[in-house]
């Protein structure tokens, strides 16, 4: 049984990604991975998230809510999700996400630095 902060903590958690369309099964996966509880537990908090952001009137506007979303977001979301395939084992995944980062930090300005032994600075 969870406690009432453990609920809170992760009906934060789904709010965050609602509020920027997220797939819901994306945020299902991410809440089971990331608090260990069943798909099911997941999905009912996304259900409970999202009735209460459907009568609540701080949710995002309708501007905030059409904007895209910046990279330092999409580096967040790339960054748990790599965590979330290293703890599966799974390997192609695991290759396809670290080049995915690789691609948003160049959108962001990251210019990556040579490892090279011959490099001299």
């Amino acid at each position: 049984m969870s406690t009432h902060l453990e609920v809170k903590a992760r009906h934060s958690f789904a709010r965050s990604f609602l509020e920027r369309n997220a797939k819901v099964q994306t945020i299902a996966t991410m809440i089971s991975a990331k608090y260990g509880v069943s798909r099911t537990t997941a999905y009912d908090d996304i259900k409970a998230v999202h009735a209460e952001i459907q009568l609540s009137d701080d949710g995002p506007s309708q501007e905030e809510a059409s904007e895209p979303m910046d990279t330092d977001t999409i580096l967040a979301m790339l960054q748990h999700r790599l965590e979330v395939t290293v703890a599966t084992g799974d390997d192609k995944m695991t290759c396809g996400l670290i080049k995915a980062i690789n691609q948003a930090k160049q959108w962001n300005g990251y210019a990556p630095q040579s490892t090279s032994p011959t490099t001299f600075v």
